[in-house]
C-alpha cells in the first residue's frame, strides 16, 4: 500500500518512470516462509495478552518525577544548604558561585523540556487502553485515520508544531454539506489538552530561567571564621576603676581631686598632663583611643587601630546629646515710641529664657560658653553633675551667619538672630546622656547593640575635662554649619558636644577585653531575584503533579485491559506504522511490544521507492515497494 498526498503529483520533464502501483488491499504481504505454526501465534499472543503497562509506567513517571523534584531540591539546597542565604526585599542572597547556581537551573529547565515527549509516552498508555475500549464497543473514542495521524505527532513529537497542527483541525470549519463531519474523539481532545498544559508549564520554567539568567548579579558578602590571635582582644573601654576608686580623705589628698579621678590638680602644678591624651583624641592623633559614631549616632570610644579583617563585639562608655535652638524663646524685646522692637544694644542680645520654660542661668547676659546646668539652670563643673541624663547650655555669637537674613530677623533655618554689629546670636540647650555601649564592629563600621544608663559618678568622670569650665570649643568646630548643608546646626553641635566630651575624658579610661572576635572575609555570591525564581520551582512542581496525574490514570485504566502496551505502539512510535504498509507482517513478531523486532529479516528486495507511480488509471506521487 502507497502513501498517497491529498493532491495527485502529475510527472514533469519525464524526470520519473512510473512505477507500477502494488496492491492496494491495504493488507501487509505474507511470504510461505513467515507463516508460522498456529501455536507459536497462540503462545505470543497469551505472552502479550499477559503484559501490563501499570510497572513501566510507574517506574519511568516516577524517575521524572525524581529528576524533575530533585532540580528543585539540588537548587534550593545548593543555595542554602550548602551555602549561606538569606532574603532581601525581593532578593535571595546566597554565597554560592553565581555561575552553578545558574548551570543548575538550566539543566533543571532542560529535564523540564525533555521530560515531556517522555510523559506523552506514558499518556500514550491511558489512550491506547481507552482506544481499546472503544473497539470493543464500537464507541466514538476511535479516531479516524488523519485523527490518528495527529495522535501520533502528539505523542510521538509532543512539540509546539504538532500542538498547533492539532489546535487547528479541532477547530476546523466544515468543508462540505455532502459529507457528515467526523467527530474529534475524547482521546485527541485530552491529549491536545495535556500537551498544550506541559508545554505552557514548561515554557513558563524556561522563561523563569531565562530571567534569572538576565537579572542575576554577583554579590560580595561578608562571613566570618574563629579569629585564632587570643591576645589581641583589648578592644572594649570603660573607667578605670582602679584610677577613680573613692580614697580617704587626709592632709595630702583634697575631695576635689578624688572626684574628679585625680584628673584636676587645683595646686600649683596644674592639670596639663592629664588633659594631653583627651586632646590628642579630639584631633584623632592618639595612639590609644578614638570617638566613632555608632549606626544611631552614638558616640563611642573605640581603639585607634584594628587588626585587618575583623569583626568583634565590645563594651564601651559612650555619649548622645540632642540640641535645639532656644533663641526664639529667650528674646525679649522692649517695644519704641514709634513702634518698632528694641532687643538691646548693637553688642549683645537681651536675653530671657525662663519665659521660655528653660531653666538657663544665661539670662540677660551677652556671651556664655557650654557649661553643664544643675536643676535651678545654674552653671556647675563636670565632676558636679547632679543626674544622667543631664542639661547644658551655651550662649553662641558668631559672624558666619551675619549676612544670611535681614539684621534683626531670626532664620529658621539655622535658629540664629542677627543683631547688632557684633554679628549673630543662638543659645542652645542639649539633653546629654552617658551610657554604657554593647556594640559590633563589622565591615568598617559600628552597630549599636545595646546600651544602660552609667551612674552619676561615672557620667562626672566622663564629663569632668571636657566641662572643667565653661567653653566655646564646641561652638567654634561646628561655627557655619547649617547653611547650605541638608544637617541642621542643631544636629551638627549635638555630634560634635557628643564627640568632645566623651573624647576629653580619655585619661580616664582603660582597656578591657572584647565579647567576642572573628576573621570577616569577602566572597562572591549570588544574588536572585525571587520573583522568576518562585516561578521556576512552581513550574516544575506542577509539571511533577502533571506526571503524577498520569500515572495514577494510565494504572486505573489499563487495568484488567489486555494489549495496551500493543495499541500504545500506534499511537506514539511511527515506525509500525511504516511497518504495516511496507513491511513483512510475522503473526509472531506482530505481538511484540518494541516496533524495531516486528520487522524480522529484510533483503534487498525490501528496498522501498519514492516517486510518481500508476495508481489505475492515475499517477501519484508514493513510496511503493521494488
Amino acid at each position: 500500500m502507497a502513501y498517497v498526498p491529498n493532491e495527485y503529483a502529475p510527472l514533469q520533464n519525464h524526470q520519473f518512470a512510473p512505477i507500477a502501483s502494488p496492491s492496494t488491499s491495504g493488507s501487509p504481504s505474507y511470504r510461505n516462509e513467515d507463516l508460522n505454526h498456529p501455536s507459536d501465534v497462540i503462545a505470543a499472543q497469551e505472552r502479550a495478552s499477559r503484559r501490563s503497562v501499570a510497572g513501566v509506567t510507574c517506574l519511568v513517571g516516577t524517575l521524572v518525577i525524581c529528576i524533575l523534584l530533585g532540580m528543585i531540591v539540588l537548587l534550593l539546597a545548593y543555595l542554602c544548604v550548602a551555602h549561606k542565604c538569606y532574603t532581601s526585599k525581593l532578593a535571595l542572597i546566597s554565597s554560592a558561585p553565581l555561575g552553578k547556581v545558574l548551570t543548575i537551573s538550566q539543566v533543571g529547565s532542560h529535564v523540564a523540556t525533555a521530560s515531556v515527549p517522555i510523559v506523552m509516552g506514558l499518556f500514550s498508555y491511558l489512550l491506547g487502553a481507552q482506544w481499546l475500549q472503544s473497539s470493543s464497543t464500537r464507541s466514538q473514542n476511535r479516531p479516524s485515520p488523519k485523527q490518528l495521524g495527529l495522535l501520533l505527532s502528539i505523542c510521538n513529537g509532543a512539540n509546539i508544531s504538532a500542538l498547533f497542527t492539532s489546535l487547528k483541525y479541532l477547530f476546523r470549519g466544515k468543508k462540505s454539506h455532502k459529507v457528515q463531519d467526523i467527530q474529534s474523539p475524547p482521546i485527541l481532545r485530552r491529549s491536545i489538552l495535556l500537551l498544550a498544559l506541559l508545554l505552557t508549564v514548561v515554557y513558563i520554567a524556561t522563561a523563569a530561567d531565562t530571567w534569572s539568567h538576565a537579572v542575576s548579579q554577583t554579590i560580595a558578602i561578608t562571613s566570618n571564621r574563629a579569629y585564632s590571635l587570643s591576645a589581641i582582644r583589648n578592644f572594649g573601654r570603660a573607667i578605670n576603676a582602679t584610677m577613680c576608686a573613692p580614697i580617704p580623705n587626709n592632709v595630702n589628698e583634697g575631695l576635689m581631686d578624688q572626684n574628679t579621678c585625680g584628673l584636676i590638680n587645683f595646686g600649683s602644678g596644674g592639670s596639663g598632663a592629664t588633659f594631653a591624651e583627651g586632646l590628642r583624641v579630639v584631633s584623632n592623633s592618639s595612639a590609644f583611643h578614638r570617638v566613632v559614631f555608632t549606626d544611631d549616632q552614638i558616640a563611642i570610644l573605640v581603639p585607634q587601630n584594628l587588626p585587618g579583617n575583623i569583626t568583634y563585639s565590645a563594651q564601651t562608655v559612650g555619649v548622645k546629646a540632642h540640641c535645639t535652638t532656644v533663641t526664639k524663646q529667650c528674646m525679649t524685646p522692649m517695644s519704641n515710641p514709634d513702634g518698632s522692637l528694641d532687643y538691646g544694644p548693637d553688642a549683645s542680645l537681651s536675653l530671657n529664657c525662663t519665659k521660655g520654660g528653660v531653666k538657663y542661668y544665661g539670662n540677660g547676659t551677652t556671651q556664655n560658653g557650654l557649661c553643664s546646668l544643675d536643676s535651678s539652670g545654674n552653671c556647675v563643673s563636670g565632676w558636679e553633675i547632679p543626674s544622667n541624663p543631664f542639661t547644658a547650655g551655651e550662649v553662641v555669637k558668631s559672624n558666619a551667619y551675619s549676612d544670611t537674613v535681614t539684621e534683626d530677623t531670626f532664620d529658621n533655618n539655622t535658629g540664629w538672630f542677627i543683631h547688632g554689629n557684633q554679628g549673630s546670636w543662638n543659645v542652645v540647650f542639649c539633653n546629654v546622656t552617658t551610657l554604657d555601649v554593647v556594640y559590633t564592629y563589622a565591615s568598617s563600621r559600628y552597630f549599636h547593640y545595646s546600651s544602660s544608663l552609667t551612674d552619676v559618678n561615672s557620667t562626672q568622670h566622663i564629663m569632668t575635662i571636657g566641662l572643667s569650665a565653661a567653653t566655646t570649643a564646641i561652638s567654634y568646630a561646628v561655627d557655619g554649619a547649617g547653611i547650605t548643608s541638608n544637617v541642621t546646626y542643631e544636629d551638627t553641635y549635638a555630634l560634635e558636644l557628643s564627640r568632645q566630651m566623651l573624647a576629653r575624658g580619655a585619661k580616664v579610661y582603660e582597656t578591657t577585653d572584647a565579647l567576642g572576635v572573628e576573621y570577616e572575609y569577602n566572597i562572591i555570591g549570588t544574588r536572585l531575584q525571587l520573583i522568576p525564581l518562585v516561578l521556576f520551582c512552581i513550574s516544575m512542581v506542577t509539571l511533577a503533579a502533571f506526571v503524577l496525574l498520569v500515572i495514577l490514570r494510565t494504572i486505573q485504566a489499563s487495568r484488567n485491559v489486555p494489549y495496551v502496551h500493543l495499541a500504545a505502539l500506534y499511537l506514539k512510535d511511527p515506525i509500525m506504522t511504516v511497518q504495516r504498509l511496507y513491511g513483512h507482517a510475522d503473526p509472531v513478531l506482530s505481538w511484540e511490544d518494541r516496533s524495531d523486532k516486528t520487522f524480522g529479516e529484510e533483503s534487498e528486495a525490501d528496498r522501498l521507492l519514492v516517486g510518481p507511480a500508476l495508481s489505475g488509471p492515475h499517477t501519484i506521487f508514493a513510496v511503493t515497494k521494488g
